[in-house]
């Protein structure tokens, strides 16, 4: 009798236990978001317009720079030729325009950086409906970024298929 009993509470964890082995999918997948962010089409279009405004306003902020400079220069070469109120207007004028060339400066880089925010957001919000369509037609139940990844099997890295699907679908991503 205790024999039976055993038997049958042995067969009936073995099926619990098997069928939850059984069940348990491998559907959860991982991608590479800064890297879909650097080599899609889309993403190297940002960084490419992004360049390119940075480095105009690179240029535009050294011959600022180079004028306020001379103009340092002048005023400092002017200081025993002009009388003391004098000089000491045309150095609080010198600082005023520091102080405005500054601020521009700081909104510029800070446009720049807004920009690349909102293009980056652009882009994962175009992303996750591929992303939901791809997790619907292959019963994937997560999707999760790679970088929350400690250890992970390389077949559970969606990145390359999902790349070639966003660069089928969004080439160009405008600033804004």
């Amino acid at each position: 009798m205790v024999i039976k009993k055993f038997l049958r509470y042995s067969i009936l964890l073995f099926l619990l236990f098997w069928s939850n082995v059984a069940t348990s999918n491998n559907d959860v997948y991982f991608i590479d978001m800064d890297f879909l962010m650097n080599k899609s089409l889309a993403g190297k279009s940002i960084i490419k317009k992004l360049d390119k405004k940075t480095k105009a306003s690179k240029k535009n902020f050294e011959e600022k720079e180079k004028n306020l400079v001379n103009e340092e220069k002048k005023i400092i070469s002017q200081k025993n030729i002009l009388n003391e109120q004098e000089y000491v207007k045309k150095v609080n004028l010198f600082k005023i325009k520091v102080d405005e060339y500054k601020l521009s400066r700081n909104k510029i880089i800070s446009d720049i950086s807004k920009m690349k925010k909102n293009a980056q957001v652009t882009l994962v919000n175009s992303l996750t409906p591929i992303l939901s369509d791809y997790a619907a037609k292959n019963s994937i139940s997560y999707i999760i970024p790679k970088k929350n990844i400690i250890i992970g099997k390389t077949e559970l890295d969606l990145t390359n298929k999902i790349l070639e699907i966003l660069d089928s679908k969004i080439k160009n991503i405008d600033l804004k």
